[in-house]
């Protein structure tokens, strides 16, 4: 009983903390992995992973219970990722070329590198300093069934047994990519990615059950998409969408914090910091947790308009003064977020680390 006790209390507590607190979503510019010449500003993206053994490609997915047509359509799907990661990126432009080349024998591994002729070929047509290309493609669909039984008991208390199926699917993708630059004559980057996907199903038989599992083309095809995206993450610094929490409650202060968070959700950063600067300067130390929760808030407010050294300020304030423990974790991301921001300062052209 006390275990169950500390456990609903445990509960309790996060859910009063989730209904303090909202979320606003600010768009940040995550680095590249890696650094690319600055000379190249345009890349076009080609694909030369079609297998040059169809014959013995169509029998492997007949092997596996691949659709006809599988692979070709997930890599395009994966060009999708790739152009999708890269639309969203200061660093170059990126051009989808529809280039389709015959690469390995098989599809899976990566083929020579292209000759440097036709690299140049490819920049010159299309108005580019450097070709992406995928050289290899291979995706891997696997599924299974498994009986689950469970007693139950009929109104004369008699047990009887009942037998459902329960199904997985895996589904993983692996792309080799290959990043040429013509004017150095060098092979930027020779990277393989790969991921996967598990999908359930269940029925009342082993068929049913393999039968509502999603499609093996479909669920190709999202992997592929995010392989592609996750290419595009490591070559160029990229925006994405980060979550970030913030008060709206303090004991003692319920509307002042209320109506700053109202102004902050229609981004109204001005009227929103003047009411949380009140809070912090009628509580004081007389009520340190309204005080720490205003002084967080200013934090979150400074990182949306771009000032992660302000935001750095508030953020230590409202831990070191105040006590606020949710700002001690912030602290790093402001701090990671510092970090990051000299990376892509290194990344784009014409700025130096």
């Amino acid at each position: 009983m006390n275990k169950n006790l500390l456990f609903l209390a445990l509960i309790l507590g996060l859910a009063s903390l989730s209904s303090c607190t909202r979320n606003t979503t600010l768009r940040v510019l995550q680095p590249a992995q890696m650094t690319l010449p600055e000379h190249i500003t345009t890349v076009a993206m080609i694909d030369r992973s079609k297998p040059s053994n169809g014959w013995s490609n169509f029998l492997e997915g007949l092997l596996t219970g691949e659709q006809i047509g599988q692979d070709r359509r997930s890599r395009q799907t994966a060009m999708d990722g790739l152009t999708n990661a890269l639309t969203r990126t200061p660093r170059f432009q990126v051009k989808s070329t529809g280039v389709e080349l015959t690469g390995s024998k098989a599809g899976g591994r990566m083929p020579s590198a292209l000759d440097w002729t036709e690299i140049d070929r490819i920049c010159r047509d299309y108005g580019t300093n450097a070709v992406v290309a995928i050289e290899s493609f291979d995706s891997d669909n696997s599924s299974r069934a498994w009986p689950v039984s469970e007693t139950k008991k009929d109104k004369t208390g008699k047990k009887y047994t009942i037998t459902s199926y329960r199904s997985q699917q895996r589904t993983g993708v692996r792309i080799g990519w290959r990043l040429y630059d013509p004017k150095s004559k060098i092979i930027l980057d020779e990277y393989v990615t790969e991921d996967y996907l598990e999908r359930n199903g269940s029925g009342n038989t082993e068929r049913a059950a393999l039968n509502n599992l999603p499609s093996q083309l479909d669920v190709t095809r999202d992997v592929a998409y995010n392989v592609g995206i996750e290419y595009g993450a490591r070559i160029a610094p990229i925006y994405v969408n980060v979550s970030r929490a913030y008060y709206h409650k303090a004991k003692g202060y319920k509307t002042q914090m209320k109506e700053a968070a109202r102004h902050f959700a229609d981004r109204d950063l001005e009227k929103a910091t003047n009411l949380w600067k009140r809070v912090i300067a009628m509580a004081g130390s007389s009520n340190k947790k309204a005080a720490g929760r205003a002084a967080y808030n200013m934090a979150v407010a400074a990182e949306v308009n771009g000032n992660l050294d302000l935001a750095l300020e508030w953020a230590t304030k409202a831990y070191n003064d105040y006590g606020n423990k949710k700002a001690r974790e912030y602290i790093q991301v402001i701090k990671q977020r510092q970090n990051d921001a000299r990376k892509v300062d290194a990344q784009l052209p014409g700025k130096k680390a």
